[in-house]
């Protein structure tokens, strides 16, 4: 009990002002996180679902026997103070069973395949072309090509943001929707490398034009 106080007083000085620790109880786990009482029940839950990976929509959060259902009260309010002990209840998220999550998922796959294109196929022989290896009167011939199957690239990472926008989800599905945000950053972060393997072709072709 000392021990555990002292940690609590000790991770108090590293929190900001008015912040402080609770202890989030589900099945067999405990877990620690940082709250302030101006924190209203829903933030606090989505909190909870970042470290339980229990839908806030779907969670059950009592508190010395009580159920808190008031999403719009604050932690203050509801009387969570520093060190206050809270049971979690609910299911995890199953990918699995999320139809949502499994269409992103299989996007992401496809974006795996276009990026193999990209790093195992293009860039690598751009590289060599770059680094002479390649016969100067075969370099013209190869960068169109090249040419080519980057535009390709550009295209499918395209239609894979098309089909990624026209996904519709509900509410709830917040892993698929977060799951989403991160397979398009992936896609636009390659498309910018492969505008600047494109940038290197077009000088490529400049010397051996």
């Amino acid at each position: 009990m000392w021990l555990f106080g002292r940690l609590f007083r000790s991770n108090s000085r590293k929190m900001g002002d008015g912040e402080y620790p609770v202890i989030l109880c589900h099945g067999q786990a405990k877990h620690e996180v940082t709250v302030s009482p101006e924190m209203t029940l829903h933030d606090f839950m989505v909190k909870v679902e970042g470290v339980t990976h229990v839908p806030h929509t779907s969670q059950k959060i009592l508190f010395k026997g009580r159920n808190l259902t008031d999403r719009d009260a604050t932690l203050s309010s509801l009387s969570v103070g520093c060190g206050a002990k809270l049971m979690i209840l609910g299911k995890k998220f199953d990918p699995l069973e999320d139809t949502g999550y499994q269409a992103v998922a299989k996007i992401d796959q496809s974006v795996s395949h276009v990026e193999e294109t990209l790093h195992r196929g293009v860039v690598p022989e751009v590289e060599s072309i770059a680094g002479g290896s390649v016969d100067g009167r075969q370099c013209g011939e190869a960068l169109g090509r090249l040419r080519k199957s980057l535009l390709g690239v550009n295209e499918q990472f395209m239609r894979l943001l098309e089909q990624l926008d026209g996904l519709q989800f509900e509410e709830t599905q917040l892993q698929a929707r977060q799951k989403r945000k991160s397979v398009v950053k992936r896609i636009q972060m390659l498309m910018e490398e492969s505008d600047q393997v494109q940038e290197h072709i077009s000088q490529l072709s400049l010397r051996y034009s």
